[in-house]
């Protein structure tokens, strides 16, 4: 059960509404989320600001769902760590590749050049601004992505850390249920420990 509870219908205006449906056909974010993050102006302003940045840009979303899913498993987000993307699915996501994004990106023979630089950010991000704030961490960057690509990228993580600290703090979906949903989740998490 969410600490804070969902809009009631009687609640709903048309932009919630419309907020809350986007999110049932995109699978993220999810619609439980939205439907938490829309009783409040400043949350609303939130969800559309998530959408531009997950979905818009020029990154492909494949990849930057890839980022968050990343960023998500490590913070043991019940929520963030199940959902998937209808978008990134149909640009080619997979399960099978997930499990590499969790367990063993950079020797991942279904993942590019581009999509290991980017999960290796965003472990870096994660990791903290200590490990980002750092020279060579923007030339390896800058091997694979343009500036205006390495904005988004540094977007996606601070969106998905910042934010995704705060929805897991909800309980939408608890680390517990979301092993139970999927039990490769426990998996991506020891392998994240035994890197570090």
């Amino acid at each position: 059960m969410p600490r804070i509870r969902y809009i009631e219908d009687s609640e709903l205006t048309p932009q919630a509404r419309a907020m809350i449906e986007s999110a049932k056909r995109t699978g993220a974010p999810d619609p439980r989320v939205v439907s938490i993050m829309t009783r409040s102006q400043v949350g609303t302003a939130w969800v559309e600001l998530w959408n531009k940045v997950l979905y818009e840009g020029v990154l492909p979303h494949k990849l930057k769902e890839m980022c968050r899913i990343k960023i998500s498993v490590a913070h043991q987000c019940g929520y963030c760590s199940t959902v998937r993307s209808n978008v990134a699915k149909a640009e080619g996501l997979t399960e099978d590749m997930i499990d590499d994004v969790l367990n063993d990106y950079q020797n991942s023979k279904r993942l590019n050049a581009r999509e290991k630089a980017a999960l290796r950010y965003a472990e870096l991000f994660k990791e903290g601004e200590h490990a980002i704030d750092k020279d060579e961490v923007y030339r390896k960057l800058q091997e694979e992505f343009t500036d205006e690509e390495i904005i988004e990228l540094g977007q996606i993580c601070a969106q998905t850390d910042g934010v995704g600290k705060f929805v897991k703090s909800l309980n939408v979906i608890s680390w517990e249920d979301a092993c139970a949903l999927n039990p490769r989740l426990n998996d991506g998490v020891a392998a994240q420990q035994a890197a570090e």
